[in-house]
């Protein structure tokens, strides 16, 4: 969407042309990857102890409490926010409300697209951090 490329979002012009806008955008898409990243330390050893060449914490073992609380705090904001969003887009597309969606302007294959990109997130995403952060307190349980 910011680099031009015409993916059928109907207010992508604002964002491209607003740099308030594409910040924010950009802010977004990072925590989004940062966060996805983090995920992975759930089931990676580098989510038990700070690799070594990490300045002035290599080597440091991470305290079991922090993922699991900063990881259950992001995965009831996903829950929440993941049920707003059906909620809201679904009551739009229903017909039961007015509003804006982000399929407004799309054709059917960009529906198409949009649908796949973002069903698998709304539906598996805080179900599968769920289970990972399950299983992280297990497996770093004090025996």
């Amino acid at each position: 969407m910011l680099c031009g490329v015409d993916l059928g979002f109907s207010q992508a012009d604002f964002f491209r042309s607003n740099a308030s806008a594409t910040a924010y955008v950009l802010g977004l898409e990072s925590v989004q990857v940062l966060a996805g990243a983090l995920c992975l330390g759930l089931i990676y050893p580098w989510g038990e102890r700070v690799p070594h060449w990490v300045p002035c914490l290599g080597g440091r073992e991470i305290p079991r409490i922090l993922p699991l609380v900063v990881g259950g705090i992001g995965n009831a904001l996903l829950y929440y926010i993941n049920a707003t969003l059906v909620i809201r887009f679904g009551a739009v597309w229903l017909g039961l409300a007015e509003g804006q969606t982000p399929a407004d302007g799309m054709n059917h294959w960009q529906v198409a697209v949009l649908v796949a990109a973002y069903v698998p997130m709304l539906l598996l995403w805080a179900p599968a951090l769920t289970v990972g952060l399950v299983g992280y307190g297990r497996r770093r349980a004090p025996h």
